[in-house]
């Protein structure tokens, strides 16, 4: 049997998702994860926190995509947001995550981290609703 390999990685290597929260006004950040297997429960992240998972990808039988609904209050003013984190089939981020995907969440949006130049770059605005949709 012959196994494929990512530039970085195993096909069929474990994936660990990471999402730090880097409000700069040290606010609390609430994380719902989920997938269409399991809910990964509500957090409730503070400055610098990580919540971490761990995955294999379902490549032959299924397929796998992590969302998550955000939320912080920067005074009285809420922000929130719905963001897909993870798909094996669409492209979410500009580049390629390997074995950590790894978010940061600031107040202006989601950075995502690059395995290979090892910095991270900015990615996702917080939507414009403002709504969890």
């Amino acid at each position: 049997m012959a196994i494929c390999r990512h530039s970085q990685g195993s096909l069929f290597e474990e994936k660990h998702l990471h999402m730090v929260n880097w409000l700069e006004i040290e606010g609390t950040l609430m994380v719902r994860c989920w997938s269409n297997d399991n809910s990964l429960g509500t957090h409730y992240l503070t400055f610098k926190q990580d919540f971490e998972w761990q995955f294999y990808d379902q490549y032959l039988f299924g397929h796998t995509k992590f969302e998550c609904d955000l939320e912080f209050y920067n005074g009285s003013d809420p922000s929130r947001g719905h963001f897909v984190v993870y798909d094996n089939r669409k492209r979410i981020r500009r580049r390629d995550c390997y074995k950590h995907c790894m978010w940061g969440v600031g107040v202006y949006g989601l950075y995502a981290f690059d395995e290979n130049d090892q910095r991270w770059d900015y990615e996702i605005p917080w939507p414009s609703k403002n709504t969890f949709e």
